[in-house]
């Protein structure tokens, strides 16, 4: 099974806002608050997704035989909006293709990471900028790359 990566397709943005919550549920939901998590479902909604690509945002998947396994949504400024890879699909590379494809477009700044993914950022070259924060309700640690 051969692994696609490119920029989203506008039928997909479905597809890529259900694996996103469906990954944040699994992993990262445990770290946020009530209120912090059902802000993320609002932020984490294909429209939004969208709202953010049409504003200068850059949406990437990884794909498997045509279904989305992995997203990775950047901002205008560098900045990593969104980075999820369903859980039956981490640690297997999937994440760094999809940095790497993005970092094609433009290299890769920085990310407020989810508790949960912060050693995974720092093996793609980010590190913490500084402690712990709550923003709209959502924990993340801000990090950065040089």
């Amino acid at each position: 099974m051969a692994l696609e990566i490119r920029e989203i397709e506008f039928a997909e943005y479905d597809a890529a806002a259900e694996v996103v919550w469906s990954s944040f549920r699994h992993l990262a939901a445990q770290y946020q608050s009530a209120a912090g998590i059902e802000q993320f479902k609002q932020f984490a909604q294909a429209s939004e997704i969208r709202a953010r690509d049409a504003a200068g945002g850059c949406c990437w998947v990884a794909l498997i035989q045509n279904t989305v396994i992995g997203v990775l949504q950047t901002r205008a400024d560098a900045h990593i909006a969104l980075l999820f890879v369903l859980p039956e699909f981490q640690s297997r590379g999937v994440g760094r293709a999809l940095v790497k494809a993005a970092d094609s477009k433009q290299k890769l700044q920085s990310v407020n990471a989810s508790v949960n993914s912060v050693g995974a950022y720092m093996r793609y070259g980010f590190m913490p900028v500084g402690a712990e924060q709550v923003k709209a309700e959502i924990r993340f640690v801000p990090m950065k790359r040089n």
